[in-house]
C-alpha cells in the first residue's frame, strides 16, 4: 500500500480510537461524579502526610470537589439532609486542617451551615477554629457575633464577639456602637439588614450575594410592616389581630408578597414573620 493511501487509513483508525477513548473517559467521569463525592472524605491525618509539602494544593482541590458536589445537588434541586451535612462538615474540617488559614472554606461552611442547614453550632465551631489562626482578621469574630445574635438569639456572646471584631484591623467603624446597642436589645430586622449588607461587601460569590440581597429585601419588608404595626398601636391603642387590619386601616395598600414564596404573618408579640422562613418555596 502506498504512503498516500496509508495516511487516510491511519487517520480514520486514530479517530475511531479517539472516539472510543473519549466515550470511556466521559462514562468514567459520570461514575466519578455520582459515586466519589458522597463515599467519604479521608481525614487530615491521612491526607496530611500524603500531601507532604503540597497541603495548600490538596486543600484547594478538596474545596473544589466540595463546591462541585454542592453545585450538582443544587442544580438537581435536591434537598440537603443529614448525610450531606456530615460529608460537608468532614470535608471542610479536612480542608482547614490542611490549610488552617483558608478563609473561603470557613466562609463557605458558615453560609451553608447557618442559612441552608440550620447547623449553627457546627458553623460556630469552625469559626472558632479559624479564630485560632486568623488572629487579626475581624471577619472571624464578626461572623461569630452575627450567628449568636441572629440565629441563636444570644445577645451576650454576640456582643462579646462584635466587640472583639471592632478592635481588629480593618473592622467597620460602627461595630463597637452596634455591639453596645445589641447587648441591651433583642435583634431587630434592621440590624440583620446591616449585617447582611456588610456580608455582601465581604464576598465575591455571586450566588451568595444574590441570596443575601433576597434576604435583605425580605427583611426590609418585614421591618416596614412592623413599623406600620407600631403606628396602628399608636393610633388605636391596641395591637392589630392580623396584617389584614393594616390594610383596613389604610396603613398599607395590601399585604406584600414574600420574595421566597411564603406569606407574611403577624405574631402575638407584634413581630412580623414569614411562613417561608426565608427558604425558597418549591
Amino acid at each position: 500500500m502506498s504512503t498516500s493511501r496509508l495516511i487516510p487509513v491511519v487517520l480514520i483508525v486514530a479517530l475511531v480510537l479517539y472516539g472510543a477513548a473519549w466515550r470511556h473517559l466521559h462514562d468514567e467521569r459520570d461514575v466519578f461524579l455520582q459515586e466519589n463525592y458522597m463515599d467519604y472524605t479521608l481525614p487530615s491525618r491521612v491526607t496530611g502526610p500524603a500531601a507532604m509539602e503540597f497541603k495548600g494544593i490538596v486543600s484547594d482541590f478538596l474545596f473544589l470537589k466540595v463546591i462541585t458536589f454542592l453545585g450538582e445537588k443544587i442544580g438537581k434541586n435536591e434537598q440537603l439532609g443529614v448525610r450531606h451535612f456530615n460529608y460537608l462538615e468532614e470535608s471542610v474540617n479536612t480542608i482547614t486542617d490542611l490549610d488552617p488559614y483558608f478563609w473561603d472554606a470557613y466562609l463557605f461552611a458558615d453560609m451553608l451551615f447557618t442559612w441552608e442547614l440550620g447547623e449553627y453550632k457546627a458553623a460556630n465551631k469552625l469559626l472558632l477554629k479559624a479564630r485560632q489562626y486568623r488572629t487579626n482578621d475581624y471577619r472571624v469574630p464578626y461572623y461569630l457575633g452575627f450567628n449568636y445574635f441572629f440565629f441563636l438569639k444570644d445577645n451576650i456572646n454576640g456582643a462579646k464577639y462584635l466587640m472583639e471584631a471592632s478592635k481588629l484591623p480593618g473592622s467597620p467603624y460602627y461595630l463597637a456602637s452596634l455591639a453596645a446597642r445589641l447587648s441591651a436589645y433583642a435583634l431587630e430586622h434592621r440590624t440583620g439588614i446591616i449585617f447582611l449588607k456588610e456580608m455582601i461587601r465581604d464576598t465575591e460569590n455571586e450566588r451568595i450575594k444574590n441570596d443575601f440581597m433576597l434576604r435583605i429585601k425580605t427583611l426590609e419588608i418585614m421591618d416596614r410592616l412592623e413599623q406600620k404595626v407600631s403606628e396602628y398601636q399608636k393610633n388605636y391603642q391596641k395591637q392589630p389581630s392580623s396584617l389584614t387590619e393594616l390594610v383596613t386601616a389604610g396603613l398599607i395598600d395590601k399585604i406584600p408578597d414574600d420574595p421566597y414564596g411564603g406569606e407574611f404573618i403577624l405574631l402575638e408579640n407584634g413581630r412580623v414573620y414569614t411562613t417561608s422562613k426565608m427558604v425558597r418555596q418549591k
